[in-house]
């Protein structure tokens, strides 16, 4: 009789050790891309320039969290051309912290030189980046999307020559 009471308590500490595994599985989110931020615009020549951004990535897990990637690409909005594009190193997420990753493209000018200028004499270069956060909270990947669209003049314009 006492085995079969020793039994039945190992069957019900089993059965909580699960219940509280697959509560705590359901309890998972994916991060949350709090916003991408502009940071500057360098190196600017005839041939292209260096674009510097962020990503704010927030986790609200109780359980740090693994960023595998993230993958952008930067457009200039006039004609939807791809200016560039790559995939970052990853990052750690404390629990219920934040993050923010820095992502450093060059931009080669020759294929949208002309749509460019064009821009800048209208003293508005509007760009888009977007893209895609990867995280891997446990057992399978997320994917969490970001996009920004911005006026780039404003980072580049000490740089132009003076008309």
């Amino acid at each position: 009789m006492a085995m079969r009471w020793g039994v039945i308590a190992v069957i019900i500490v089993v059965i909580i050790i699960v219940a509280g595994g697959a509560a705590f599985f359901l309890t998972l989110q994916a991060p949350q891309v709090q916003g991408v931020k502009i940071r500057s615009i360098d190196n600017i020549s005839r041939s292209g320039l260096t674009f510097t951004f962020s990503v704010v990535i927030y986790n609200p897990n109780i359980i740090g969290m693994s960023i595998k990637d993230i993958t952008y690409n930067l457009f200039l909005t006039q004609n939807n051309q791809l200016l560039s594009n790559g995939t970052s190193d990853g990052a750690y997420i404390q629990a219920r912290g934040s993050t923010e990753v820095f992502i450093t493209s060059t931009v080669f000018f020759a294929p949208a030189i002309s749509t460019a200028f064009l821009t800048i004499f209208n003293r508005s270069v509007i760009m888009n980046v977007n893209g895609v956060v990867t995280a891997h909270p446990l057992l399978i990947d997320v994917s969490v999307p970001f996009n920004q669209t911005f006026d780039a003049y404003p980072y580049i314009k000490n740089a132009l020559p003076k008309a």
